[in-house]
């Protein structure tokens, strides 16, 4: 595993001047661990740089911060002595914390007079399940309704089937999302992944625009007029011809170019924009057809690493379709693309250096994604008014 870039210093830091945070954007809802992996254990993570823990009690996942106010031990080494309770006992000297709100409810040490100030609690997290992942809310304020953060083929489960997968990268989670902006970097470093190797490589040299989507939770990308091949001088082809004789197949939008707005995906569903970005850090990539999408959340561990979590939705259609979907994704989708392709990012990603950019045409969606924001990050009612006044 390649070791962590060191963080540049404020000065010479590319993101410093665009408002995009460290650690991630507070106050909205991150897929943090898929649920079957959380059993009688507590389990440790670490999210947007805090440190916190899961348990399960009686069925139910409960979040607390991973330290006890006492002396500072930790409560993922701890257990749930009285099964039912919804309590975590510290592995020290047995303080006592309740799931739900993180008040301490004994000291075991001490016996059962022992006094406890209200004050004596550590911090509580909401915590949901949804989709076989467990989400968790992490900021300032009290927690939205968890739907409120989805987008629609992951909220609505009777309409949409699908899997999910994850993988930790050892880059800032700015890095990989400038990474899903449309940055045209599609057709030079996949052009030859294991499910694009025989297919013509992506138009480039497109015209791009990005614009707010219709909810205006995010920005949507758009491309037009783009190119397979070129000559460039002095150099040649690209694709070099040694890349050319295996790329056999034809399908629609590998060299020729779809109408947008003859796609199903506009005429039956409406769907705008075939890719986009939405807050926190998602990045829908869907198909012309309207009835599959690719969602990309990315998810702030630390100044230096990031959960990569990928949901595969597909639009139910009946029993046979929910089935050849199914073995679709298992024998094929699961490794040619959650894995073999983004490998591909993953080795560059995680030596990129921030100190300076130049930046170019093929920004466009990089650029809008880093004002947006800094524009429409969720923030605590006080400090909207604050910022309002």
């Amino acid at each position: 595993m390649n070791a962590p870039m060191s963080s540049p210093t404020p000065a010479n830091d590319v993101y410093a001047k665009t408002g995009v945070p460290e650690l991630g954007l507070r106050n909205y809802w991150y897929p943090v661990l898929a649920s079957w992996r959380l059993r009688k254990k507590p389990r440790a993570i670490k999210i947007l740089g805090e440190e916190i823990v899961l348990f399960r009690d009686a069925g139910k996942v409960h979040a607390l911060q991973d330290r006890c106010p006492h002396r500072g031990a930790l409560l993922s080494q701890g257990s749930c002595l009285y099964p039912g309770s919804g309590t975590l006992s510290c592995p020290y000297h047995g303080w006592t914390f309740s799931g739900e709100n993180g008040k301490c409810v004994a000291k075991l040490m001490e016996g059962p007079d022992a006094p406890i100030p209200p004050a004596t609690a550590v911090k509580s997290y909401p915590v949901r399940e949804h989709l076989g992942a467990i989400w968790l809310f992490v900021g300032d304020m009290e927690a939205v309704p968890l739907s409120d953060d989805l987008p629609d083929c992951l909220s609505n489960d009777e309409k949409w089937h699908g899997f999910s997968t994850w993988r930790t990268y050892q880059c800032n989670w700015r890095v990989m999302k400038d990474n899903l902006c449309h940055d045209m970097h599609a057709p030079f470093v996949h052009r030859n992944a294991p499910e694009l190797i025989l297919q013509p490589v992506f138009p480039h040299a497109s015209q791009l625009s990005a614009e707010p989507t219709p909810d205006g939770r995010g920005i949507g990308y758009k491309s037009r007029n783009g190119i397979s091949t070129a000559n460039y001088a002095g150099l040649g082809q690209f694709p070099p011809a040694r890349e050319q004789w295996y790329r056999r197949l034809k399908p629609t939008g590998r060299g020729k170019e779809i109408n947008a707005a003859e796609a199903p995906a506009f005429v039956k569903y409406g769907y705008v924009h075939r890719q986009s970005s939405l807050l926190p850090g998602i990045t829908l990539i869907g198909r012309p057809s309207g009835d599959y999408f690719m969602c990309r959340w990315i998810v702030p561990i630390d100044e230096h690493t990031m959960l990569f979590y990928s949901f595969s939705r597909f639009r139910r259609r009946g029993v046979l379709s929910t089935w050849l979907e199914r073995l679709q994704w298992i024998f094929w989708l699961s490794w040619a693309h959650d894995w073999l392709f983004s490998d591909q990012d993953k080795r560059i990603l995680e030596r990129v250096k921030t100190e300076r950019e130049t930046l170019a045409r093929t920004d466009v969606g990089v650029v809008a994604w880093r004002r947006f924001v800094a524009e429409h990050a969720r923030r605590p009612p006080a400090e909207r008014r604050a910022a309002a006044e």
